[in-house]
């Protein structure tokens, strides 16, 4: 009995392996995208980020637009999926020039006391303002492209 299950288990972690190796040797090219990852990416959409607040809420009044404030640090790995994703989704950066005042804030620089403000507990953060700096909406943390366009044109058609 007790070589049996010796054999048995041998046979248990000898497959094990195998699924292990095959699972970390498998080709990533090989991976089709989802829709929650991948919207669109054909042609480059410009977007003229601002570092000012008050300048992109006195546009955004004169404008009629809100503005949006990305708060970041060059530190934080999903600010950087963030931006490597989201922020560079085709679909995304049309809404982010057409519809918003894009602004974006490094809290450990320019947007240290603003996010102080906002009260940003994590990153990345991203909230919706009025005119006025009134908040109309807040994402906190990263979210695919599909997920952020759903999020924005909520906070958009709200505020």
């Amino acid at each position: 009995m007790k070589r049996m299950s010796v054999h048995r288990l041998l046979a248990t972690a000898a497959t094990a392996s195998l699924l292990v190796v095959a699972a970390c040797s498998r080709d990533e090219q090989a991976v089709q995208p989802t829709i929650a990852t991948a919207v669109t990416s054909h042609g480059a959409v410009e977007v003229d980020w601002s570092r000012d607040l008050p300048a992109a809420l006195e546009r955004a009044r004169a404008e009629g637009k809100p503005v949006l404030v990305t708060f970041y640090a060059d530190w934080c790995v999903w600010c950087k999926k963030l931006e490597s994703t989201t922020l560079s989704d085709n679909a995304v950066r049309t809404v982010l020039r057409d519809q918003v005042i894009p602004v974006t804030l490094d809290v450990d620089g320019d947007g240290r006391e603003l996010s102080n403000v906002y009260r940003v507990d994590g990153l990345p953060t991203i909230l919706v303002l009025d005119g006025n700096g009134r908040e109309i909406g807040r994402i906190p943390g990263y979210m695919s492209p599909t997920g952020f366009l759903e999020q924005v044109e909520g906070f958009l058609h709200r505020g």
